[in-house]
């Protein structure tokens, strides 16, 4: 089982990921040589990331016994 150490580390990494993403695209492409041609290089997918990221909060508040829960207004 995942401690809450890890899972903060794993989330801070995403986090990173997440923001270099966003810096600097999520795809690129490399030209070689006068031979012209190219491969595009795609880094890891952003909505797969967050998907991640928020399996891993859900884990980390299950650890501390919180779940998050809406309440209605008395009217």
């Amino acid at each position: 089982m995942a401690t809450k150490a890890s899972i903060l580390a794993e989330i801070a990494e995403i986090d990173t990921a997440l923001s270099h993403i966003r810096k600097g695209g999520q795809s690129y492409t490399i030209n070689s040589g006068p031979s012209g041609t190219s491969r595009t290089v795609t880094m890891a997918d952003y909505d797969t990331l967050k998907a991640h990221r928020d399996e891993l909060k859900q884990q980390y508040n299950e650890l501390n016994e919180t779940r998050a829960f809406r309440v209605r207004s008395g009217w």
